[in-house]
């Protein structure tokens, strides 16, 4: 854009002092016209800045953030699965569901079985457990989905054990995450396990409905319509599709995620219609 500086100002100038008919008249329209050509310039380099600062610019960091969530998931996978001694058949298949619902190619599953098994041999993680908390920074929502992850695997046998426990705990303090938050994440993905088994097995009584829906949303029973309202807001907005990958999180993995907020929803609706009665 450079080039604009001087070719403004020098059209002007011969274009002034032809138009205003050559002789003195003409140096006064030359003076005139290098002066508009320079404002014109301006003009066009204005708008060229303007332009560039409006595009996209490239997204390098969501791409990082992108990479390692996703070697940190499959990596502390493995971890939970063979935490306990071995990998059970529940354990497997539940992993096995993550990537067929993530819709991997079959490059990416590669990596993402070669990702659990470095899990499941290794005692070790922390080269990716750090590279993710590095790479999330303050994005605390995307450390949440994460651990969700994590517990719902870890449930997949039906049970969290202490050993489980003790790895889930491990994790969480290595990405600077709350056990306080971890022991909440556990209560709601325990009670957002039983609702959505409740539709396949026996469906849960009218007072375990309740139960469970308080748990999802993290608040107790006795909490005020303002409190369970705020924390069905919270999480609805910490689940929302737009909002995860703005941050960074895979796109292949918000079908997990979009899960989660059917059940936060069912869980809200089922708490107001119960408290209108």
């Amino acid at each position: 854009m450079t080039s604009f500086i001087w070719i403004g100002p020098l059209v002007g100038l011969f274009v002034g002092y032809f138009l205003a008919g050559g002789g003195v008249v003409g140096v006064v329209g030359s003076c005139l016209g290098g002066w508009l050509g320079h404002q014109f310039d301006v003009i066009i380099q204005l708008s060229s800045s303007v332009y560039q600062f409006a595009q996209p610019k490239p997204k390098g960091r969501d791409s990082a953030i992108q990479a390692a969530f996703f070697q940190a998931t499959f990596v502390a996978l493995g971890r939970v699965a063979k935490c306990d001694g071995a990998v059970c058949d529940a354990e497997i298949q539940w992993t096995t569901a993550v990537m067929n619902r993530m819709g991997l190619s079959p490059e990416k599953k590669r990596e993402a079985v070669e990702l659990f098994d470095r899990g499941k041999t290794s005692n070790d993680i922390s080269e990716e457990l750090i590279a993710l908390r590095n790479a999330c920074g303050r994005r605390t929502t995307l450390l949440q989905i994460f651990m969700e992850i994590l517990v719902q695997a870890a449930l997949a046998d039906g049970k969290l054990d202490q050993q489980e426990w003790a790895t889930l705990s491990h994790i969480a303090q290595s990405i600077r995450y709350r056990l306080s938050f971890l022991e909440k994440v556990v209560r709601s993905a325990q009670a957002y396990q039983e609702f959505r088994a409740a539709g396949s097995q026996q469906p849960l009584s009218e007072r375990d409905e309740l139960v469970r829906a308080h748990d999802i949303l993290g608040v107790s029973p006795d909490a005020t319509v303002q409190e369970v309202k705020r924390a069905y807001r919270r999480l609805m907005s910490q689940h929302h599709p737009d909002k995860l990958i703005a941050k960074g999180m895979p796109k292949e993995m918000l079908d997990m995620a979009k899960e989660k907020s059917q059940a936060i929803r069912a869980a809200y609706e089922i708490i107001t219609s119960t408290r209108k009665k």
